[in-house]
């Protein structure tokens, strides 16, 4: 046998053994308005097509992702979790992978900022790592013990960084990459909305043990003052914001509140069965349904449940796609 043609059957064997065999999934419309449920019970990603309200596809993946981000080209995915030591990036229209970086566990949440810079949440360096859409990391700042939710003001130029188990926010300067003087919150944080119209910082929470988080804490960002508390009962834990109106979903009661910037309760109804992650697409709020496995959407005018459409088991987050 001719010596270039052995060493293409050692080549292919080597690939085999190594992996070299990708796996592909069902490719996504480019077109599409897309929702993404990271599922982190059955390690899958659903995505519904918004605008037909039902699902489009289904990915079944190898690893316990948490949490993604879609960049700016409308087809990279972007893919985390707390215990898996790369981030991966995919090809929607593709459906393959088509590059990860090795970064080291603990990554429990990621934020794009300034349309070319992603930063990310490390609970095991307790920090907040910088990095380019290349994956070159430029930059890491330290915050409190495990930090989790971050939210950025966009006009100021300040990344806010809640930790679950400790009292202290972490102010950030994304431009210079510098830590800044935080203020005190209250205990086991987690959803926040920033409200720069009024300077205010809505923090919501978990609460741990007997002691269960009842209310949203409204914070001054300029003083870190507590100005009021909202009562949302129980667990409310994310928001989204559309004009005049506060939505938050409060996972312990299964209730989404409709509510003003003074921080009056307009409505509420019951929602999907524990859920950790509300988004806005148009005229409908996504609940994701932990226990439930499913999606909700709810006319943001009316709070009326327009359909309800399953996914992988243990929707966690949504990620959306709107073109």
């Amino acid at each position: 046998m001719p010596t270039i043609y052995k060493l293409l059957i050692v080549f292919a064997y080597i690939c085999l053994l190594a992996g070299c065999q990708q796996e592909e999934y069902e490719p996504i419309a480019e077109k599409a308005n897309v929702a993404a449920t990271i599922n982190i019970k059955d390690m899958s990603v659903s995505f519904i097509d918004i605008d037909k309200q039902e699902k489009m596809a289904q990915w079944t993946l190898e690893k316990p992702y948490t949490g993604g981000v879609i960049f700016p080209d409308g087809d990279t995915f972007l893919l985390y979790g707390k215990d898996i030591d790369t981030i991966d990036l995919f090809s929607l229209s593709k459906g393959t992978m088509i590059d990860h970086w090795d970064v080291g566990e603990g990554i429990v949440n990621g934020l794009l900022i300034n349309k070319d810079e992603l930063a990310f949440a490390d609970e095991n360096q307790d920090s907040i790592r910088f990095f380019d859409l290349s994956g070159s990391e430029h930059a890491t700042v330290d915050t409190e013990a495990n930090p989790y939710t971050m939210t950025l003001s966009e006009k100021e130029g300040l990344l806010y960084v809640l930790s679950f188990d400790h009292e202290e926010l972490t102010k950030i300067d994304a431009n210079k990459k510098e830590r800044l003087e935080g203020f005190t919150i209250n205990p086991y944080a987690s959803g926040a909305l920033l409200l720069e119209e009024q300077n205010e910082l809505w923090v919501g929470g978990h609460g741990e043990g007997i002691d269960i988080e009842k209310n949203v804490h409204v914070y001054g960002t300029k003083t870190g003052e507590l100005k009021t508390k909202i009562s949302v009962p129980t667990m409310p834990v994310d928001f989204v914001q559309k004009d005049d109106w506060i939505y938050i979903v409060s996972h312990g009661s299964n209730t989404l509140y409709k509510v003003d910037k003074e921080g009056k309760v307009a409505d509420s109804v019951t929602v999907t069965a524990n859920p950790f992650n509300i988004e806005l697409a148009g005229e409908e709020l996504l609940v994701a349904g932990y226990d439930s496995s499913d999606i909700q959407f709810i006319n943001e005018d009316t709070l009326t449940v327009d359909k309800r459409v399953k996914v992988g088991e243990g929707p966690f987050q949504i990620v959306l796609r709107e073109k």
